[in-house]
C-alpha cells in the first residue's frame, strides 16, 4: 500500500484514475486493504492529467491477443493488440469468483516496450488421479471447496460433490494465478487451518478411519522418507535455519540472506 501511495505522488507525472464502475457501488463495505487501495485508484495521482509530462494507468478487461511490429523492422514492437472483455452477465463484480467473457471488441495500445509477468497456470501432477484427486486443466486448479478441502463429483447427483478424504490445496492451484504474495499467505493460513480443524474434529484421512489416523501419521511419513534419502527438516530445524538467514543478512546490511543450495542450507542442521 505504501509504494501505491509513492507512485501517486511523483512530481509530473500522473495517474488516470480507475473506472469507478470496475468496484462495487459501495466500496466502504469492502475489506479494510481493500477499501483503502480503491479509494487510492479511484482518486488518482497529485499531479494532473492535462499538465504532466508523463501519464500512467492500469487496463482492465484486456486480454493480450498479438504483439504488432513496426514498419521499418519485424523484430521492433510496435504496439499490443488486446481482445476487450466483459463482466459476464449476471456477475457479481465484489465476488472472487467473477468471470468475464470476451467480446467481439479489440485495442490496439502503441508501445516500444513489453515485460512478462510473473505468473503461471498450474498444470496437474502425473499419479494425482490415482490418489482420487481431480484437475481442471481449463482453469489449472484442483477442484475445491471455499477453505481448500479438495472436492470430486460423488456420481450422485442429490449428494453433488464430496471431499476426497485428507487432500488440501492452496495458493494458485486452489484458486487460479491471482492475487499478490500477501494474499497467497493468507490462502495458505486458511488452508491450514482447516487442515488442523478436520483433524482435530475426527474428519477421516486419506483411507483410514479417525480412530486409527494417527497410525498413518508424520511417522510413517518419515519412515518413508529416510528410505528415499530424503532429510525431512522439523519445525524446530526451521528456525534455526531461519536465524542463520538473519546472521548472514546482517552482515551485508539486509533483513536476512536466503541460502541458495540446499547442501549449505543443511549443514547449518549439522554444526
Amino acid at each position: 500500500m505504501k509504494e501505491v501511495r509513492e507512485l501517486m505522488n511523483i512530481p509530473s507525472v500522473a495517474f488516470r484514475p480507475i473506472d469507478p464502475s470496475l468496484y462495487p457501488s459501495d466500496i466502504n463495505k469492502l475489506p479494510r486493504v481493500q477499501k483503502r487501495i480503491a479509494q487510492v485508484l479511484t482518486k488518482g495521482s497529485a499531479s494532473p492529467l492535462d499538465t504532466s509530462s508523463k501519464k500512467w494507468e492500469l487496463g482492465f478487461l484486456l486480454a493480450p491477443k498479438a504483439m504488432l511490429p513496426g514498419e521499418d523492422s519485424l523484430e521492433k514492437l510496435s504496439a499490443v493488440q488486446f481482445s476487450n472483455t466483459a463482466f459476464a452477465p449476471d456477475t457479481d463484480i465484489s465476488s472472487k469468483s467473477a468471470k468475464v467473457v470476451t467480446t467481439d471488441e479489440t485495442t490496439i495500445i502503441p508501445a516500444a516496450l513489453a515485460f512478462r509477468s510473473v505468473g503461471y497456470k498450474s498444470s496437474a501432477i502425473p499419479g494425482l488421479e490415482d490418489l482420487n484427486v481431480p484437475f481442471d486443466d481449463k482453469l489449472g486448479i484442483i477442484p475445491n471447496d471455499p477453505y481448500g478441502r479438495v472436492i470430486r463429483p460423488s456420481g450422485d447427483l442429490d449428494l453433488g460433490a464430496v471431499h476426497v478424504p485428507g487432500m488440501y490445496c492452496a495458493g494458485w492451484v486452489k484458486r487460479g494465478p491471482t492475487g499478490v504474495i500477501a494474499s497467497t499467505m493468507e490462502d495458505a493460513f486458511s488452508s491450514a487451518d482447516i487442515v488442523a480443524h478436520d483433524w482435530e474434529s475426527g474428519v477421516q484421512f486419506l483411507h483410514s478411519d479417525a480412530d486409527t489416523r494417527v497410525d498413518r501419521g508424520w511417522d510413517v511419513i518419515k519412515e518413508k522418507l529416510s528410505k528415499n534419502g530424503v532429510r525431512p527438516v522439523t519445525w524446530e530445524d526451521w528456525k534455526r535455519i531461519d536465524a542463520a538467514e538473519q546472521e548472514r543478512g546482517k552482515k551485508v546490511g539486509k533483513e536476512r540472506e536466503k541460502f541458495r543450495d540446499v547442501e549449505e542450507m543443511l549443514k547449518v542442521l549439522d554444526s
